[in-house]
């Protein structure tokens, strides 16, 4: 594993045993001499909930559950949902490819309906905006 801080190549140095007991790998960078583990420069870093919850948390929200309800299902607050969202929205560029130049992109989504004091049928939503 390469350091976070200079690059360089990184020695594993021990684990190290989180509040919920799961290990961690820590590692010692020979350049630097500083100290790390596997989740530094990750959105995962410096939790104190397990990176599996915070992952079916996230999961959950990608699949339709609000902030609420997920915060029910997981026992956290909806602002601690919130700012997982925020931490790994953050790093989302390292996760992407950036786009050719060259090239357009054509981006999909499926259909949305909102609720606005009445709830129409998309029939009936077309005839009203004539």
């Amino acid at each position: 594993m390469n350091c976070p801080y200079c690059q360089q190549k990184a020695v594993k140095n021990g684990k190290d045993r989180r509040q919920d007991g799961t290990l961690i790998q820590t590692y010692l960078c020979k350049a630097c001499s500083k100290r790390f583990n596997e989740l530094s420069g990750t959105p995962m870093q410096r939790l104190r909930t397990p990176v599996a919850t915070v992952s079916k948390a996230l999961k959950g929200r990608t699949e339709g559950l609000g902030v609420r309800a997920t915060a029910r299902v997981f026992d956290v607050s909806h602002s601690t949902v919130i700012r997982w969202e925020q931490r790994v929205a953050s790093k989302a560029s390292d996760w992407s490819p950036s786009t050719p130049k060259e090239t357009d992109i054509t981006v999909e989504g499926d259909e949305l309906y909102t609720r606005v004091k009445r709830n129409f049928p998309p029939s009936r939503l077309s005839r009203l905006d004539n």
